[in-house]
């Protein structure tokens, strides 16, 4: 019993792993921003990009990251919400 639990703290440690290396990809990169800004498919852009995850996996790795100390930045926020964070245009 005790080695399931082991086994899924590491698929959610490496779900948050990767999920914070396609967030580091898209902070990096305009490329990715303005494809994430046009709606793309994050999964599958993800998916692209070498970080294979799924939806759920995003869902609930966003929501981990956002409660982490790094904390998302607003862009990230708008991603995650689809646009829908509150987010003032200027």
């Amino acid at each position: 019993m005790a080695a399931l639990g082991l086994r899924r703290f590491a698929a959610d440690r490496h779900m948050i792993e990767t999920l914070t290396k396609f967030k580091n990809a898209v902070s990096d990169s305009t490329d990715l921003q303005e494809k994430v800004k046009a709606g793309a498919d994050l999964v599958a852009l993800g998916k692209e990009n070498g970080c294979d995850f799924t939806q759920e996996e995003l869902n609930s790795g966003w929501k981990e990251l956002q409660e982490s100390d790094e904390g998302l930045t607003e862009f990230e926020l708008d991603v995650v919400s689809g646009g829908q964070s509150g987010r003032r245009s200027s």
